[in-house]
């Protein structure tokens, strides 16, 4: 939505700085769990979790609403002469993923449930989702106002259960500098177990003969 851009073009410009230092921890975590590839990180903001991605080998496409926030993490990028990010300006209610394209995904600090279906299709077999944001709490955690935008308790594991569970917890957890509620899972999408081969009916002869 172009209120959204304007929000967060408007953030960004006044040197607003969300989410911004270290990659994050359960990427950090999980990420030697993850077969290499191509990634795709949403939401990226100043890009922290993609610039991790690119120095572990991933080709990574890094999408975020803000051309600004973008321009910083390309510039960052650009410092530390990593090459193998695509910096993609847009908004997350339209933009689109491709099918199967992703080893790895990660999506940090930002819900829209309706795009969990399109990332179910966008990662490989075989690939690692990790999802991490903040749960719906009473407390003053400096995260989005709305309840909408938060993850009810169980929530991930309800919305994931039919993958692999490699690892879920809502609870206190660091982000940045701080200690705030989030809920957190990795997952990773199933391998289609192909049914064995059926000898034909040589085959069958032959091992009768036998």
């Amino acid at each position: 939505m172009k209120a959204d851009r304007i929000k967060w073009e408007a953030r960004y410009r006044a040197g607003d700085r969300p989410h911004d230092g270290p990659p994050s921890p359960l990427l950090r975590r999980w990420l030697p769990r993850a077969a290499r590839g191509r990634a795709l990180d949403v939401a990226t903001g100043l890009g922290r979790n993609a610039i991790h991605l690119a120095r572990a080998g991933y080709q990574v496409d890094a999408v975020d609403i803000s051309p600004t926030a973008l321009r910083e993490a390309a510039r960052r990028a650009r410092r530390e002469g990593l090459r193998g990010i695509r910096w993609i300006a847009a908004d997350l209610d339209r933009w689109r993923p491709s099918r199967g394209r992703y080893d790895l995904i990660v999506n940090a600090f930002f819900l829209d449930r309706r795009l969990f279906r399109l990332l179910r299709a966008a990662l490989r077999p075989g690939g690692v989702l990790i999802v991490e944001t903040h749960l719906d709490t009473e407390e003053a955690d400096g995260g989005p106002p709305g309840r909408s935008w938060r993850l009810r308790p169980g929530e991930l594991r309800r919305l994931w259960g039919d993958w692999q569970i490699l690892y879920a917890r809502d609870g206190r957890a660091r982000a940045g500098r701080r200690m705030i509620p989030l809920g957190r899972i990795v997952v990773r999408r199933p391998t289609p177990v192909r049914p064995p081969r059926r000898a034909g009916r040589s085959g069958s002869s032959r091992a009768s003969s036998q």
